[in-house]
């Protein structure tokens, strides 16, 4: 027999976005649950192990204050180390990795700590109940509403779930699949929505690809290497579809069916060498940030360990945990490549491998240096009242940036349409797109009253799932899916009837601006040189 909680708000999966809607639930005042399929709080952000990816303003705005202020507390935290030095120069601002992906290259367990620290005192005052290692089971819809949630945690007991409203904040949409919603997933055709880099046909398995992140540390002198991994003679060979080079090299994809080449390691030993490189494209650890010399680490997510053969979701050859498995082990693969035949390009010419090259195993929270939950780009995503597509963002090359401010807008996004190889046709993208912000309908799902999406499952298609997929858009996205259910609760109002009447909608953004998200974007935030 399941144990019943009832709550206001029940938050079903503690991703970054979910994370954040807990914990502004929390703030407002309400009763919530929060159920994680892992150890650690915060998805893309510390499970993960992917440090944010930004727009190029970040420094100066565009996001939520709760964000921004998350970003000077981990530069404060480094600060405050006696052994850290600034000595950033791959990007503007304390980087203190100094990786050159990101303007905040930091280790995903500060970011874990942080959150636990955010959400404490819900735990302790009794607003708030995790269950940890807790994953959702079914759910019972009766008509437009979701009646209950059912999850399980990892020896097998349940809990029954009752609460007006259900934020689905699972990285892969599971609330909405369980609870028979419509929703999207991988490709539309570009007929659907017009959409100009849409293929021909729909197709829900061409979904982006995965990546199973592990920690890697650069050792002084070269150590053991581990046994040859399962596959790795099929990885070493494996040719990448369209562009024609070997998966395990230095190639990464470039424009249309282009490959770039990328040192594995800067040709020079000068931290002030700007010259891009694979190793300190998301490096968290770095030598010269610290006054006594450290091992190097990196978070080991590039191109080279993208998991494609498969979709993750629906796929009708393997599940989403057998995708997962060939994730890893592809990473692991990917890693004895760089230990032992990956050419070097430290002037010992003619030798291969850096054996130096090990996993890091006090980064991620693992024994193996492996994240605890692998990287999901694209998720199923609701058939929203609005839907976000490439029309709405697309920039127009040669002409002044003008962004997409929306009348029912509830925060503002950018980022490249960047996407890798997808699992069927494997074709890559990376586009510019103008800034732009999130439409209220984006969050209110056409067919049921009290579920909201709180992570990557919004009502965008797949080519702006692209740009809304990143930290500060997840972070974002749970937030507002809070304030949502929070106002409605307050007015006796579902999300549709807010979204239904300006006057209601306009309440909602006035409480958004109250916790410091921005409606609209800031013109000299834009103008603001980089």
């Amino acid at each position: 027999m399941s144990q019943r909680i009832a709550v206001d708000i029940a938050v079903i999966g503690a991703s970054l976005g979910g994370t954040l809607a807990a914990w502004t639930a929390c703030q407002r005042g309400h009763r919530v649950y929060l159920c994680n399929a892992f150890e650690w709080l915060g998805g893309q952000m510390t499970a993960q192990g992917v440090p944010p990816d930004e727009h190029h303003r970040i420094e100066h705005g565009g996001a939520s204050a709760s964000y921004l202020a998350f970003r000077e507390a981990v530069r404060e935290h480094y600060r405050s180390q006696p052994d850290f030095v600034d000595h950033s120069v791959l990007t503007e601002g304390c980087n203190p990795g100094d990786g050159w992906v990101s303007r905040l290259c930091f280790e995903p367990a500060w970011a874990a700590q942080w959150f636990e620290t955010q959400l404490a005192p819900y735990l302790q005052s009794g607003h708030l109940t995790l269950h940890r290692r807790t994953e959702i089971v079914s759910a019972s819809r009766q008509g437009r509403s979701i009646t209950s949630v059912t999850v399980e945690d990892a020896i097998g007991e349940r809990f029954e779930i009752d609460a007006p409203y259900y934020l689905d904040a699972t990285d892969t949409g599971e609330l909405i699949r369980a609870a028979g919603l419509p929703y999207r997933l991988g490709k539309e055709s570009r007929a659907e929505w017009d959409e100009p880099l849409a293929p021909p046909l729909a197709d829900p398995l061409d979904q982006q690809p995965v990546t199973w992140v592990l920690a890697v540390r650069r050792m002084a002198r070269p150590q053991p290497v581990s046994p040859t991994p399962p596959r790795y003679a099929f990885w070493k060979s494996y040719v990448l579809p369209h562009y024609g080079y070997r998966q395990f090299s230095d190639a990464i994809p470039g424009q249309g069916v282009a490959a770039l080449h990328l040192p594995f390691f800067a040709p020079s030993s000068d931290p002030q060498d700007k010259a891009l490189d694979l190793w300190r494209y998301r490096r968290v650890i770095a030598s010269h940030m610290s006054q006594t010399p450290r091992d190097e680490v990196s978070l080991i997510n590039w191109a080279q360990n993208d998991y494609g053969l498969h979709p993750l979701l629906d796929g009708p050859l393997l599940s989403s945990s057998d995708v997962e498995l060939a994730a890893r082990e592809l990473s692991l693969c990917w890693l004895h490549w760089l230990q032992t035949e990956a050419p070097r390009n430290d002037g010992m010419d003619g030798t291969v491998g850096y054996p130096e090259l090990q996993p890091a195993t006090d980064i991620l929270g693992t024994a193996d240096g492996l994240a605890q939950q692998v990287y999901v780009r694209e998720s199923r995503r609701i058939v929203g009242l609005d839907t976000l597509t490439q029309g709405m963002v697309a920039a127009t090359p040669g002409e002044p940036v003008q962004p997409l401010n929306l009348a029912n807008a509830v925060g503002v996004a950018w980022y490249n349409m960047d996407i890798h190889p997808t699992c069927v046709s494997g074709h890559g993208l990376n586009a510019h797109v103008r800034p732009f912000t999130l439409p209220l309908g984006a969050l209110v799902p056409r067919d049921c009253d009290n579920l909201i999406p709180a992570c990557k499952n919004i009502s965008v298609t797949h080519l702006v799932n692209a740009c809304t997929r990143v930290h500060p858009v997840e972070w974002l996205v749970g937030e507002v899916a809070a304030l949502l259910a929070s106002h409605c609760l307050q007015h006796a109002a579902s999300p549709s009837q807010v979204y239904a009447d300006p006057q209601a909608t306009q309440s909602l953004q006035k409480l958004l601006s109250s916790r410091g998200i921005p409606i609209a974007w800031d013109a000299q935030v834009l103008a603001t040189p980089t």
